[in-house]
């Protein structure tokens, strides 16, 4: 089988394979008991392949040889890092934005809530929202500078 690429194709896909092997790469470090790794590795495998044809798809100018092994140049690198960097924090501030939220939303439930939550295979009810949209505007003002940690009494000496 023969795939055709155009130019811009290509690059998406190295791009696309440097994200994946990226994402990968790091589960595999930090949860070693799954296959991430092992698909990682494949990844990276995949990546070197397609880095080969830098030179047929006249993109040569974003490897270089090191030591033996073609990678992408630092550059190239830290735009596709870059990437990854801004969905990071995306998800960082969404995550906190919505566990917040729904923690909030689970001390205050009522009867009402619950029984809605029961009727509709657990969905939430609309007013959820308005939980996470308090945490977005608090966050999109402050950061992180209103976040505190509460210390119960038995962890007082653990911090």
């Amino acid at each position: 089988m023969k795939i055709e690429l155009t130019k811009e194709q290509y690059i998406n896909l190295l791009t696309m394979s440097h994200i994946a092997n990226s994402v990968l790469g790091i589960l595999g470090d930090v949860i070693p008991e799954t296959d991430y790794k092992k698909k990682s590795d494949e990844m990276e495998k995949l990546e070197e392949y397609l880095l080969r044809y830098t030179r047929e798809f006249d993109c040569g100018n974003m490897v270089e040889d090191f030591h033996g092994k073609i990678l992408l140049r630092d550059e190239i690198y830290e735009k596709i890092n870059n990437i990854v960097e801004d969905y990071d924090d995306y998800i960082f501030w969404s995550e906190l934005e919505t566990r917040m939220g729904k923690r909030d939303f689970e001390r205050e439930m009522t009867e009402e809530d619950k029984e809605f939550i029961r009727k509709n295979n657990g969905w939430l009810p609309e007013k959820i929202h308005n939980y996470y949209k308090k945490y977005e505007k608090e966050f999109e003002e402050n950061g992180i500078e209103n976040l505190f940690i509460k210390k119960s009494k038995e962890t007082v000496n653990q911090f």
